[in-house]
């Protein structure tokens, strides 16, 4: 399909925009684990040189976060001792983030899930505890997992997908959060796709209901855009509703291309009725990551492709503003 960029303007409710002209930058990435049987470039359940040279590009765009959308690490074995190991390793590639002051606010995958459930939890909070630690202003029962932060004009969400059943996000938190913080710019993430992208079927499609409940409350909140992973190769879909009025235009970049093996794309076909989903770009055996920079009134999405080492440009683009 032919490369497509959008730019559109959405109605305000959020109660203030900052007008000065200062650049806010944010990159979002996901799947970067190893495959199971390691290639050379595996180490520590990671894909070590991709990983790298996202360091490399998060500190050349000089962003102020990295959102990470799941599945940092492979846990092939599923023993707890592992997934330790190899979250501290990912920990440790992505030090230079930490020093330099950048958030860095990593979602669970399910490869996170890998271990028995008390387990995977007990674990990832040890990681990512004292300096490492995750916003602690999350659902009581997800403290660590579901967090939000606030980057300028901007609102980060990231949602867990697994603590409170398998495929589903705490709506109500959510929407509360939302509420209660509301800003020009709301961007939430997680691991799996709203809407089956061509290839996993282990989506929130596997709850639509559910689904439609977070997206109606993306909606609510000013919302354009949702990220997520799981899938990796790259897929962008404009989403409306399918009958009557078609409602806000909503995009899901799905962007599971961190280091983790290439999938193949199949057909789109989850569980939705109400929703009409568009096509708008497709990328396949392609590593990269997603910018959003945030300018005045104007959020630009951007997925940046690798192609060469350490070179990534721009192979896909999406902009919207909103009003002050």
């Amino acid at each position: 399909m032919k490369k497509l960029a959008v730019a559109c303007c959405v109605a305000p409710f959020l109660l203030w925009l900052t007008g000065c002209a200062s650049t806010v930058r944010i990159v979002v990435a996901g799947d970067g684990r190893a495959t199971p049987q390691p290639r050379p470039v595996d180490v520590n359940g990671i894909n070590d040189v991709i990983n790298r040279e996202l360091v490399r590009a998060v500190l050349r765009e000089k962003a102020a976060a990295l959102l990470w959308t799941g599945d940092l690490v492979e846990v092939t074995n599923r023993n707890a001792a592992t997934f330790e190991r190899e979250l501290l390793a990912w920990r440790a590639i992505y030090q230079p983030l930490y020093d330099h002051g950048i958030k860095v606010l990593p979602a669970r995958g399910n490869h996170e899930m890998m271990v028995a459930h008390g387990d995977a939890d007990a674990v990832w909070d040890r990681v990512f505890s004292g300096p490492y630690a995750l916003p602690e202003n999350g659902p009581e029962a997800d403290k660590n997992l579901s967090f939000y932060d606030v980057i300028g004009p901007a609102i980060v969400v990231g949602v867990d997908q697994y603590q409170i059943g398998k495929e589903m996000v705490d709506v109500p938190w959510l929407d509360k959060t939302l509420r209660e913080n509301p800003r020009p710019f709301v961007f939430v993430y997680g691991h799996e796709p709203a809407f089956m992208d061509g290839h996993h079927t282990d989506t929130l499609d596997a709850h639509p209901d559910a689904r439609d409940a977070l997206w109606e409350c993306l909606i609510r909140a000013g919302a354009r855009v949702y990220l997520c992973g799981h899938d990796h190769f790259y897929d962008h879909l404009f989403v409306t509703r399918a009958q009557g009025d078609p409602g806000v235009a909503m995009h899901q970049f799905t962007a599971g291309t961190a280091g983790a093996p290439f999938y193949p794309a199949g057909r789109y076909a989850g569980k939705n009725t109400y929703w009409k989903l568009t096509p708008v770009r497709h990328i396949d055996n392609t590593y990269g990551y997603i910018l959003i920079t945030l300018h005045g009134r104007r959020a630009t999405v951007e997925f940046k492709g690798r192609v060469a080492p350490d070179t990534y440009k721009v192979l896909d683009r999406f902009s919207y503003c909103v009003e002050r």
